[in-house]
């Protein structure tokens, strides 16, 4: 697992002549100040300056134009990160320019992908995998005042450019499904692709031969007596199949009209059956209530049970009539379809017995050459053909392979240890932030499921995201990174749970790590082993002061974006 730490965030804007530099605790920082003083402001560039775009950013913010450069470390490693409106540049500790670009999807994420071992492959709305820009490797570990406080995972923008993401996001971030599982996965989907596209190109190439009507037939117009032999055994093969198939048909169409003319009788006995039926419901109609059988002298009760009785029986007979009348159709629809298929193959049969009895006769030189030519551009779709077949069978190979591997990473043993795991944590969250009205079975699932109101909500999803972070920090394949919250005391909390929150996202992480938050204030906590800094000049996070060394430190680097 590779780590990323904040060093500084430097902020320049040419604009108001103003800069300003904050060091990052490599533990926990907490930056404090009255509203309207710039920590959220500050804040959203952290993130920002790696190409995660936050969820809200004020229109004065903007204004400014301020660019951002980032420094930071991945397992010891420093770099600096450097952004300009829409272009973010990296450089190593000696300033050397790594990468420049606007592309965030195309060039940024999958850089940012390799310098943290982020792997997450993604499908797009063309259903094409691709890495996902830099806002899906830090989006569980970012909290933003305007954006984060509603719902799970939603504190960055643009994140609709992936359909279902948050399944996928989670599994991989918390270690349910390791870095290998998603390598894997994008092979797969590019072996997919790659075979989608030779089936492609099979099908144009037989589509071309069949416009050009080019068929492996003998034509009697070969031009050696070897090439003349081979095409005839060639054609009696094919024929002595085609009469084989023929033959075999015409015994189904025998079988299918013995079955038919036997249903037949089936139905006209039934039917008189029905009839007589008929006849005596109508006849028990017109009797008295008691009948005398003219045989035995036995006397029989015509009440209606035994008259129902009839019409029952007689309707048992229609329906085995409407069953059978539908049968018959179906007999009758493969009768003509086989006798079509019959007729075709004696069509068929008929021509190459011709063709076989055809002698070649005095021939034109260009009767030759054309059929000589026909022969050689059918050979030629033929090898196009077994060629794309054998590329397509060596893809479906691969992509059975990578299932096979695929399969093997499903482990149900590690997902149960990490969503226990997280389980425990999220309902020590709860009970230490006063989360009481919470669905616990549904909250206690790593998936997410935030459905409260009011002001237990924000205490949830805080919760959610502190269990989130911490088991990420134990379990996952690929990076750990800062926790950034800004303002986690929403919705007017009252006395007790707004120091809780501070003492619960104040503390150390179980796992270690590197935590910033943003708060109006402290509610009386004392943190440990961190920096707090303070802002106190209303609407002005940048100084005067500050802008001609950031400037000097800023300028070298933005003139090689």
């Amino acid at each position: 697992m590779k780590s990323l730490i904040f060093e500084s965030l430097e902020l320049l804007s040419l604009t108001e002549k103003k800069a300003r530099k904050v060091m990052f605790h490599p533990r926990l920082t907490v930056i404090t100040g009255k509203n309207r003083v710039g920590k959220s402001s500050l804040i959203k560039c952290i993130y920002w300056t790696l190409g995660a775009e936050p969820a809200v950013v004020h229109p004065k913010w903007k204004d400014v134009n301020v660019k951002s450069l980032l420094t930071f470390t991945v397992d010891g490693t420093r770099y600096q990160a450097v952004r300009n409106k829409k272009t973010v540049a990296i450089f190593d500790a000696n300033n050397e320019l790594l990468l420049s670009t606007s592309s965030f999807t195309s060039e940024l994420g999958p850089f940012i992908a390799e310098l943290l071992d982020f792997k997450l492959v993604l499908s797009n709305r063309q259903g094409e995998p691709e890495t996902p820009p830099p806002a899906y490797a830090f989006l569980p570990l970012y909290v933003d005042q305007d954006g984060g406080w509603q719902r799970p995972l939603t504190s960055f923008a643009n994140l609709g450019q992936y359909t279902r993401f948050r399944p996928a996001l989670i599994q991989f971030h918390s270690g349910i499904r390791p870095n290998e599982y998603y390598e894997l996965t994008a092979k797969k989907k590019k072996l997919e692709i790659e075979k989608a596209v030779f089936e492609q190109d099979r099908t144009i190439v037989c589509k071309a031969r069949d416009k050009l009507k080019l068929q492996p037939e003998f034509s009697g117009l070969e031009l050696s007596a070897e090439e003349h032999e081979g095409a005839i055994n060639d054609l009696l093969l094919r024929l002595r199949s085609l009469l084989t198939s023929r033959q075999a048909r015409a015994v189904e169409l025998a079988d299918i009209l013995d079955q038919r003319a036997s249903l037949d009788q089936q139905i006209a006995m039934v039917q008189a059956s029905a009839n007589e039926l008929a006849d005596d419901a109508a006849w028990s109609a017109d009797q008295a209530d008691e009948i005398m059988c003219p045989t035995c002298g036995v006397v029989h009760v015509n009440d209606f049970r035994n008259r129902f009785a009839i019409l029952a029986d007689r309707e048992e007979c229609f329906e085995f009539l409407n069953g059978a009348q539908q049968k018959r159709r179906q007999l009758a629809d493969k009768v003509v379809i086989l006798q079509a298929a019959i007729r075709e193959a004696d069509s068929t049969v008929g021509e190459m017995q011709r063709i076989l009895e055809e002698k070649r006769g005095e021939l034109t030189l260009e009767e030759v050459i054309e059929a000589r030519g026909r022969a050689a551009a059918y050979q030629v779709f033929e090898v196009q053909i077994r060629e794309l077949d054998h590329s397509i069978g060596e893809k479906a190979g691969d992509i059975s392979d990578a299932e096979d591997e695929i399969g093997k990473l499903e482990d149900p043993a590690r997902r149960d240890m990490i969503e226990n795991y997280y389980a425990k944590l999220m309902g020590a969250y709860m009970r230490n932030l006063n989360v009481q009205e919470a669905d616990n079975d549904a909250v206690t699932k790593i998936a997410g499921s935030m459905v409260e109101t009011g002001s237990e909500q924000p205490r949830l999803l805080l919760a959610y995201v502190l269990a989130l972070a911490d088991t990420i920090q134990k379990f996952t394949t690929a990076f750990s990174a800062p926790l950034v919250i800004d303002s986690p005391v929403q919705q007017e909390q009252d006395m007790s749970n707004a120091p809780a929150i501070i003492r619960q996202v104040i503390s150390k992480r179980p796992n270690g790590g590197q935590t910033i938050i943003g708060t109006i204030s402290l509610h009386g906590n004392k943190p440990e082993d961190a920096e707090v800094i303070t802002f106190t000049e209303n609407r002005s996070v940048l100084r005067a002061s500050e802008y001609e060394a950031t400037y000097r430190r800023m300028t070298p680097l933005l003139s090689l974006m």
